[in-house]
């Protein structure tokens, strides 16, 4: 097996250029939400209602496996049975009710079983710093299942491609020899990303984004979502009534931005930085709301938009000292606006985190406020 992989240095250059960093914090975040939700000791506890999708569908194991962590790596597409068991109807049979694979039970209460019992054994395999990769294969769980739980557990072991074809051809195209497991395809494509030292660097899903957009799918966007906004519009603007709504969605925002990195710096295997996060929001100066952290030694500083949606695009506000911050050296590529979505109860929703300075190129900046500083003379009388 090869130690190393055969990457194109100049291509290596372009993709790091263009790599939209939301997509990777993203992804680190649906990891994070899926170990807070069930970290490895409480899969003995795991009950029947709290496994499977289509009852309990947003707090589920299975949801968050598949749905809940699809940034992280997608299995969606083939039929529910790929779980073992799940709650829902089939094309035949439209009523909604425990459905379960054959070969794990006669019933849904015993297919469960056998299901936890194949999911204990293979966090069990794949917690060992040398895993049995064929017993891995042997396991009754489907493939892709067994694919993506093992990367979200496991993230330093098996890398997120789930795809029995998609493993294959990768692992073959950057050296390994063939007729490997789906397993130890994906261990081997983590050592390729430790042999080089440009993307040893890298996150899991930016090395996999990488894969997929030279290897797999080279039309596959990696660049910013956002764009420029369609022709602006002169609107009247009630600055009191505008402020006042600013302090209270701006409250709301930022605690759940925070939560939001929480769960990012976990899923990141950065959990024991939780702490180290610097409140900075009543120190204006600084330019940003929260400094955390990309990497160990790698700050990242963030600050919290409320986004407002318009008929021509979405807003937001920026400061000149937060603008001036973003683009300064010290701070340029590690700062973050975390841009927060309100649902139509006036809620957070939806975070988007960009790095400034690729949000710039594909917005429409426009002076808004400014703090103006004087003294009064005095006269003499």
């Amino acid at each position: 097996m090869a130690s190393s992989a055969p990457f194109d240095a100049a291509s290596l250059a372009k993709f790091n250029e263009e790599y939209d960093a939301s997509h990777e914090a993203t992804a680190l975040r649906t990891r994070g939400v899926f170990i807070r939700e069930f970290p490895l000791q409480s899969l003995s506890r795991l009950t029947l209602e709290k496994y499977v999708i289509g009852q309990h569908s947003h707090k589920s194991f299975c949801y968050l496996v598949e749905a809940g962590s699809k940034a992280w790596a997608n299995i969606q597409g083939a039929t529910a049975f790929k779980f073992g068991v799940y709650y829902g109807r089939t094309k035949r049979d439209p009523g909604r009710k425990y459905r379960f694979s054959v070969r794990f039970g006669t019933n849904e209460k015993d297919a469960f079983l056998a299901v936890r019992t194949a999911l204990l054994d293979l966090v069990a395999l794949g917690a060992e710093e040398r895993p049995d990769f064929a017993a891995i294969d042997k396991n009754p769980l489907s493939q892709m299942f067994k694919a993506k739980i093992l990367s979200l557990y496991y993230p330093e072991r098996f890398l997120a491609v789930c795809s029995a074809e998609h493993l294959e051809m990768l692992a073959e195209t950057l050296g390994c020899e063939d007729g490997y497991s789906p397993s130890r395809y994906q261990n081997f494509l983590l050592k390729a990303k430790s042999g080089n030292p440009e993307t040893r660097k890298w996150s899991a899903p930016k090395f996999m984004a990488y894969l997929y957009k030279v290897y797999v799918r080279t039309d596959r966007p990696v660049t910013s979502p956002l764009e420029k906004p369609r022709a602006k519009k002169h609107r009247r603007v009630d600055f009191e009534e505008m402020q006042k709504q600013r302090a209270e969605i701006g409250r709301a925002a930022e605690e759940y931005a925070l939560e939001w990195e929480k769960e990012r710096l976990v899923g990141a295997g950065l959990e024991h930085l939780i702490t180290r996060i610097d409140d900075r929001r009543s120190r204006p100066s600084y330019g940003h709301d929260f400094l955390s952290w990309s990497a160990k030694d790698e700050p990242r500083y963030i600050e919290v938009k409320c986004v407002a949606k318009l008929d021509d695009g979405h807003r937001f506000f920026l400061s000149e000292n937060e603008h001036e911050t973003s683009l300064g050296k010290e701070h340029r590529d590690g700062y973050f606006f975390y841009l927060v979505f309100f649902d139509g109860s006036g809620k957070p929703s939806e975070l988007l985190a960009v790095l400034a300075h690729q949000l710039y190129p594909h917005a429409d900046l426009a002076p808004s406020s400014y703090e103006v500083r004087f003294d009064r003379k005095k006269f003499e009388e």
